[in-house]
């Protein structure tokens, strides 16, 4: 497993495509403040491999080493883990209720499935991320990030069932 390969293709997943502005998004970057986190060195981008460290060991440390969000990329065995789309979800609250369950409840995890079909006009966000993505950020910010999108055309185009999924009114 080359750890700074996989490094730079989730990198290049990021600045490519999750930063760059796009009109089904209403103008916008599919994620629109992933630039600015990336920019002032407060993304750390890693792989997580769950047989090597606790999910909250690599939180921990994300946090001791200064940075506010992580993404980090599923590896088991040195192999990219793959969920089936209808196991995201369950993951997800899982990975959250590990945080909260050891007193990290001022983050939250956001997976990124490849096996994802939630598309906006076609464009297949999670589809098109090069592995299981695990993001991990301050509740708040993500609280933050949603609620000013809101007010926007961020969401215009999106199908009624990922607004459903994204908790969007």
């Amino acid at each position: 497993m080359d750890v700074e390969k996989i490094k730079k293709e989730v990198l290049s997943y990021i600045v490519d495509f999750l930063e760059v502005p796009h009109e089904e998004f209403g103008g916008f970057p599919p994620c629109p403040f992933a630039k600015a986190e990336r920019l002032k060195n407060k993304l750390l981008i890693d792989v997580y491999d769950p047989d090597k460290q606790l999910f909250t060991d690599v939180v921990k440390k994300m946090i001791d080493s200064g940075y506010e969000s992580g993404v980090f990329a599923l590896f088991k065995d040195g192999n990219p883990v793959s969920l089936e789309e209808k196991e995201t979800r369950s993951f997800q609250k899982f990975l959250n209720k590990t945080l909260k369950e050891a007193s990290l409840d001022d983050y939250k995890s956001i997976c990124i499935n490849p096996k994802d079909s939630l598309e906006v006009k076609g464009i297949l966000v999670r589809g098109l991320s090069p592995y299981f993505l695990i993001n991990v950020g301050l509740k708040k910010a993500f609280g933050k990030t949603h609620k000013s999108l809101k007010g926007s055309k961020y969401f215009t185009n999106f199908p009624e069932n990922y607004k459903k999924y994204l908790k969007v009114d």
